[in-house]
């Protein structure tokens, strides 16, 4: 039998935002000012992927690296860009993210409509 360690390279961060928007452009750009505004320019080109953004424009799901993870974070929490961002749940394993009433649906669903994944 083979098995096989789960690799937790990524973290998923599920954020709400406000004013709701629903432009991923928008939304990494907002992203990125708040790195570069907190860390500088070279944080500015952390690779992300947005994986899921709710219809209502309310709610974001991010992908990162394990090692930014806690930039986003902490830029989140200091830079007055808006849309601000606001940590919901932070988490290696995209499956923990449970369902919430305001509409995030399957953790799985979410990797389906990104096109990032084909597993």
């Amino acid at each position: 039998m083979t098995r096989r360690l789960f690799s937790n390279r990524h973290s998923y961060i599920h954020f709400s935002i406000n004013p709701p928007c629903t432009d991923a452009l928008k939304l990494r750009k907002a992203i990125q000012d708040g790195l570069a505004e907190t860390f500088g320019i070279t944080a500015s080109g952390t690779y992300l992927d947005i994986l899921w953004i709710a219809e209502s424009g309310s709610e974001i799901v991010i992908r990162l690296s394990k090692e930014d993870a806690p930039k986003l974070m902490a830029a989140v929490v200091i830079t007055p860009v808006s849309p601000r961002l606001s940590t919901v749940k932070q988490t290696n394993f995209l499956p923990s993210l449970t369902p919430s009433k305001r509409g995030l649906h399957d953790p799985y669903q979410i990797l389906k409509s990104c096109g990032c994944c084909s597993q």
